[in-house]
């Protein structure tokens, strides 16, 4: 059961309008995310906008100026904690743009920079297919298949705040974590009273939802699969206890449609942690750099996701053991925030 705070969504048409027509700042006011920090401005009204942080927009055609009036909002309370300008939503792209292609365009390489050096770093790891023609340059076989994380990205998302009274599946990240420390949560006192694990056979297809090359469109499941998976996750979040999932994030954005709201925590891995990640795993094989990459070329999928998500920062735990018990205390604590869903079409 889910509970809408705040003001209803806008229609997608009527986003559209009030970012690109004046004079419609009668239309009321709605939430949007930050999807990436952005550039900073030099106008003292100006507010500094950090990603993933919530706004309500107040007057979107603020005194005729491609600017929205908004209030940034405490996501837990919905109260508005200070007031003051930012870029709308085309000039925003616009700001991106500019600081994508001039890195010293403002203060600091932002997030979607990042992403996209994350990318790269990711494309070390493959080794090509020497294919076609003699002509064929080698460096062209490497960049192709990459997406640009940069491409169609969205300054804002329209968003509304949803109180789940259910208790909530969990979802999480990286990936390669999610198995082993599943593992660790029902190994901890008086979890099982508090969580159970999907069955794995109602999973089955579950990676035809992730593509299966970098820059391939997402192969859709067929409706009868997944409406089985998606019976019985529901019928799980029956049982009053937190369903662990073994899904990707990409998956998330099925279980939104379906009005599904997971937790997803993800756990930060950094040069601090790495050795103590791998360790977990016990893959004595892996090099530090190599699981590095790996689970900073997935990390922008979280950004993209359709509701909100917890991290798990590197200095909240020292040891491996102690992980499985900062996650379990992160997602009883997501379990009483608000979410933050995308509205409109996902």
């Amino acid at each position: 059961k889910c509970l809408l705070l705040g003001p209803v969504c806008p229609s997608p048409r009527e986003y559209s309008d009030s970012t690109c027509k004046k004079g419609s700042s009668g239309a009321g006011s709605f939430y949007v995310r930050a999807n990436y920090p952005l550039p900073e401005q030099a106008d003292p009204r100006a507010l500094c906008v950090k990603g993933q942080e919530i706004l309500r927009v107040v007057d979107p055609a603020y005194k005729g100026r491609p600017e929205w009036y908004c209030a940034r909002v405490d996501p837990l309370t919905l109260r508005d904690l200070d007031r003051g300008t930012v870029p709308n939503f085309r000039r925003a792209q616009q700001l991106l743009e500019a600081q994508d292609k001039y890195p010293h365009y403002g203060r600091s390489r932002n997030h979607r920079s990042n992403l996209k050096k994350r990318a790269l770093d990711q494309l070390r790891l493959v080794k090509p297919r020497l294919s076609g023609g003699p002509g064929d340059p080698q460096e062209q076989l490497l960049l192709d298949p990459c997406p640009d994380p940069d491409r169609n990205a969205k300054p804002y998302s329209l968003v509304r705040p949803l109180l789940v009274s259910s208790l909530r599946p969990v979802v999480l990240s990286p990936e390669c974590l999610a198995s082993r420390l599943i593992r660790n949560l029902l190994d901890l006192p008086s979890s099982r009273l508090d969580f159970h694990v999907c069955p794995a056979e109602s999973l089955t297809g579950e990676e035809q939802l992730v593509p299966a090359a970098p820059g391939a469109p997402s192969a859709r499941p067929v409706p009868q699969g997944l409406g089985v998976r998606i019976r019985t996750i529901q019928e799980s979040i029956g049982k009053n206890k937190h369903c662990l999932l073994e899904l990707s994030p990409q998956s998330v954005r099925e279980l939104v449609r379906s009005e599904i709201y997971p937790i997803v925590i993800h756990v930060d891995v950094t040069e601090k942690n790495v050795r103590e990640i791998r360790s977990l795993l016990g893959r004595p094989g892996w090099r530090d750099s190599e699981l590095l990459r790996q689970c900073r070329g997935l990390e922008h999928l979280l950004w993209d996701l359709p509701c909100s998500w917890a991290r798990v920062d590197t200095h909240a735990w020292a040891h491996a053991e102690e992980l499985a018990k900062v996650v379990r205390g992160r997602i009883l604590q997501e379990q009483a925030r608000t979410v933050w869903v995308e509205c409109g079409e996902i």
